[in-house]
């Protein structure tokens, strides 16, 4: 009979011994980069002692246990092999982690008398999710109170879906948690069939960012979503925030309903910003592309920094936004078009992210194709590629802030357009914010820079260096009619 081992005393190698565990919560791993391949079943163990491990079942044996997986369930575990934990995304603070092989024994235990806690979470406050951010280290949990919830998943919407949740932490810190694809889906169909809307939500295993000087937890694989009273540390947090529930209504917090983005025509569009309250708001607009506006330019030097177009002096860039001189610029589009649809017309003004997959060129490709041999200035002569929008119809989600509702406003900010066609793949330009993280720092303007776009500390535009593929480049020869 094998003898009863601790996590927290496991060794590498492998271990013959049996542990109770409990298993907290598990989750498909895929790989992205391989059209969702599964690449693992992943999971979170939990002994007597509060030691919280990951365990993983290769994709091969995923068959063999996943029927037997029950989240909550205490388990009798052995035969299983112990590696070092790898240091990127940790989900524990052990220095192990544990790996199913054909041997292992892992069977639903009803007669334990292990008092092995039913949860565990690794909360962080917002100054330890600033100092992880960008690095990868580790993926914690957090829990607050619901300030807004915000939502592109809307039916028939082809395209990457997002739910974005406002959380209010201690001292009044509002933090942005974005979820994508699956986990967007999901959470919105928890969240529509929830008998009243949640005033705490409870998140784990989010990837800290800061994007454009704003921190965001991205969800993973990995993240589960609590409501209210569904775990202890959540039934604690909504307490302090609402009593015991039987007042709630005379609570500060405020929470806002989860909001579709509505589909609007021009004239509504038009007509909201003259009657509305200024505010931070977005809607989808479905028009056709009339013309672009080529005398505002196609694209501009930004700021490697903050994305801000930059002061071209004789022999360099100086940014105004850092105060900072010998800036270092990437090239980026800044695309206005004229829409129109059957009701009124508008100038829609689209950035660099969503030119570049309308397109399939990248700004510093469609520069140097078009400038060389011509002599031409990337910011205002205009390729002949992009006139292929016009007559073309999409759905455009528009992005609106205080300024859209000022007498100054004279276009719409465009954060993303959806074709009416599915369209083929598109090749893989420079990540906006990260695989997770938002797309944008607020005007438009994704602040993530693409090493090989970057100018040179020369203002002459036209020493730009062509890095794209080949193909790109004869394809845009080809557009260009050359």
């Amino acid at each position: 009979m094998s003898s009863y081992v601790l996590l927290a005393n496991l060794r590498a190698g492998r271990c013959s011994n049996t542990a109770e565990v409990r298993l907290l919560r598990f989750w498909e791993a895929r790989n992205v980069r391989k059209d969702g391949e599964l690449m693992s079943l992943d999971m979170l163990l939990l002994d007597e002692q509060s030691t919280l491990i990951h365990g993983s079942i290769n994709s091969s044996r995923v068959d063999t246990f996943r029927r037997r997986l029950s989240e909550g369930s205490v388990y009798s575990l052995s035969g299983f092999d112990v590696a070092r934990a790898n240091p990127k995304y940790r989900l524990s603070d052990s220095p192990v982690s544990i790996r199913f092989n054909d041997g292992t024994f892992f069977e639903p235990k009803t007669d334990s008398d292990k008092d092995i806690p039913t949860e565990l979470f690794r909360f962080r406050s917002h100054e330890q999710f600033l100092a992880l951010a960008n690095t990868n280290r580790e993926l914690p949990d957090i829990v607050g109170g619901v300030s807004s919830v915000r939502s592109t998943i809307t039916d028939g919407l082809r395209g990457p879906q997002r739910v974005m949740v406002t959380l209010r932490l201690e001292g009044d810190v509002n933090v942005c948690v974005s979820m994508f694809d699956d986990r967007a889906v999901t959470f919105q169909t928890k969240f529509d069939e929830h008998v009243s809307k949640p005033r705490v939500i409870l998140f784990t295993s989010i990837n800290p960012k800061v994007v454009g000087g704003k921190l965001f937890l991205n969800a993973t694989s990995g993240t589960h979503f609590y409501f209210d009273r569904e775990t202890s540390a959540g039934k604690e947090h909504y307490e302090k925030l609402v009593g015991d529930g039987a007042n709630s209504s005379s609570s500060k917090s405020k929470v806002v309903s989860a909001q579709k983005i509505e589909p609007l025509t021009v004239a509504e569009l038009n007509q909201y910003v003259l009657a509305a309250d200024p505010q931070d708001i977005e809607f989808l607009c479905k028009a056709e592309v009339t013309s672009l506006q080529s005398d505002k330019g196609w694209c501009y030097i930004g700021c490697s920094k903050s994305a801000k177009k930059l002061q071209r002096d004789e022999t360099s860039f100086t940014c105004l936004s850092c105060d900072r001189e010998n800036a270092t610029g990437v090239l980026r589009y800044r695309v206005e078009f004229s829409v129109a649809d059957h009701t009124d017309e508008a100038v829609f003004v689209a950035f660099d992210t969503e030119i570049a997959k309308l397109t399939n060129i990248q700004a510093s490709e469609a520069a140097h194709i078009f400038g060389a041999g011509v002599n031409a200035r990337v910011d205002s002569d205009f390729p002949p590629f992009l006139n292929e929008v016009v007559g073309k119809t999409f759905t455009f989600q528009l992005k609106l802030g205080q300024f859209n509702f000022t007498s100054k406003h004279q276009s719409f900010t465009v954060s993303r357009i959806i074709s009416e066609h599915e369209r083929a793949p598109l090749p893989a330009f420079v990540n906006d914010g990260g695989d997770h993280g938002p797309a944008d720092n607020g005007d438009g303007v994704a602040p993530k820079i693409d090493e090989s776009t970057v100018v040179s500390n020369n203002a002459s535009a036209s020493n730009v260096p062509y890095h794209g593929s080949q193909a790109a480049k004869n394809r845009s020869l080809s557009m260009m009619g050359t």
